[in-house]
């Protein structure tokens, strides 16, 4: 899960990073400023020095552009990749806001230099703009572009380190949202006003944004990590391990995920319901409107099976549920996207929960900018929205069979079409 408009990453199941679409800023990663959009997809391999075997692999990524919108500005871009060994890598932009973490490097933007984190990191995620990094020990440590919103969660509203800086300990598992963080710190403690679920950011439940992400109904924002009293409700048991990937097999905590978009936030629980709190008036929700009040207080989404993936687009938020299917709801108004039941473009708002028959049963489901993604079970990728307009800039629509002998698009940029890869594909973001 990335927040990187116009560039798509796909981490294979040998490791290498795949890379394609908008590759400016150094993207790439392979040293070059600048790869053009319809060129083969890029296949990048982490620096191997010191690792055990000799061969470091990417297990996850994470990626930035700022609100998920302007995919062009060096200024804002970055993709940060976690190993195998627990290492963090960035490039892709410049240091100008602290997006790469690393001021002083003999290694360029333009290809992965390690972050300087204390101990071994098992998560990675990024908001639109600061990027959060989960230790073993439940160190949180973030960098980035605050947005004077607080995002960096670090103490002001502008404070951004620029390399990172520990802002929690004892956290079991982390999430992040469009403007926020997220941090479950053990199971929640009355007693603890820093226990169960904390968030820092951007708040803006009276406005047309995404609503406040602690489910509060509140509007200030937070600067440092606060209590979510709403969310801290359902994280009573099974949070007590620190440094644990969220939503994995080892994650017994009551919220497994915690993810939002432009117009509104989704969170997991450990029985696969769905909450969602925002923006109702843009279809943030996943329900059928309400009072202020019920649209900014987590409640379960109209969805009749239970989810065990999020992945959030701009205006749009794709759920894959227990049985293997995708599900969408939010708006398709200003970049259309994926008719249901064919498969071709569409601009109907998918105002409540729709399953996406037309892709049939999928692996994983991936979103970023106006574009979405699944994993077929053969380890293609299906690819849809988008555009090439002004901020939908979602170029990777270009690059439909990135590996084959021609990278010449054909049809609508907004129907369904697949990216063939050389090898099996075990996640996209």
């Amino acid at each position: 899960m990335t927040y990187l408009n116009g560039t798509f990453t796909a981490v294979q199941d040998d490791g290498t990073l795949a890379i394609w679409g908008f590759r400016g800023n150094g993207l790439s990663g392979t040293g070059a400023t600048t790869v053009a959009a319809n060129a083969p997809v890029t296949l990048l391999t982490l620096p191997s020095d010191d690792h055990p075997d000799g061969a470091r692999r990417v297990v996850r990524t994470a990626g930035t552009s700022l609100d998920n919108f302007y995919p062009t500005n060096v200024a804002y871009t970055g993709i940060a990749a976690l190993s195998d060994d627990g290492r963090v890598y960035t490039w892709g932009g410049n240091q100008s806001n602290n997006v790469m973490g690393r001021p002083s490097t003999t290694v360029p933007f333009t290809q992965p230099g390690q972050v300087d984190i204390p101990g071994t990191v098992v998560d990675l995620k990024s908001s639109s703009g600061v990027f959060m990094a989960l230790t073993d020990t439940g160190d949180v440590y973030t960098w980035g572009y605050a947005q004077a919103r607080g995002i960096t969660g670090q103490g002001g509203a502008s404070t951004s380190s620029a390399t990172p800086t520990r802002i929690l300990t004892g956290v079991h598992s982390i999430g992040a949202g469009m403007w926020n963080g997220w941090a479950i710190r053990g199971n929640t403690d009355p007693a603890d006003p820093l226990s169960g679920v904390l968030w820092w950011g951007f708040s803006n439940a009276a406005g047309t944004l995404a609503g406040a992400p602690g489910g509060d109904n509140t509007t200030a924002n937070a600067n440092s990590p606060i209590q979510s009293a709403t969310l801290s409700t359902y994280t009573t048991s099974g949070c007590e391990a620190v440094g644990v990937v969220a939503n994995s097999p080892e994650d017994t905590c009551g919220i497994c995920s915690l993810t939002g978009h432009y117009y509104g936030n989704q969170a997991i629980l450990a029985d696969g319901t769905v909450l969602g709190w925002g923006n109702a008036s843009f279809w943030g929700t996943g329900r059928a409107s309400g009072t202020a009040a019920v649209n900014n207080t987590p409640t379960p989404v109209e969805m009749p099976i239970g989810a065990r993936m999020i992945a959030p687009t701009v205006d749009y938020v794709l759920a894959l549920d227990t049985e293997g299917y995708a599900w969408v709801w939010g708006r398709y108004t200003l970049a259309g996207g994926l008719d249901p039941a064919t498969g071709g473009a569409s601009t109907t708002n998918p105002t409540l929960p729709t399953r996406l028959d037309s892709l049939g049963v999928v692996e994983s489901v991936a979103g970023t900018g106006y574009t979405g993604a699944a994993v077929r079970a053969d380890g293609s990728i299906a690819l849809w929205g988008g555009g090439q307009q002004g901020a939908r800039n979602n170029t990777n629509s270009l690059v439909r069979n990135g590996f084959a002998t021609t990278t010449t698009p054909t049809g609508s940029n907004q129907g369904l079409t697949d990216l063939v890869m050389p090898g099996t594909v075990a996640a996209t973001s």
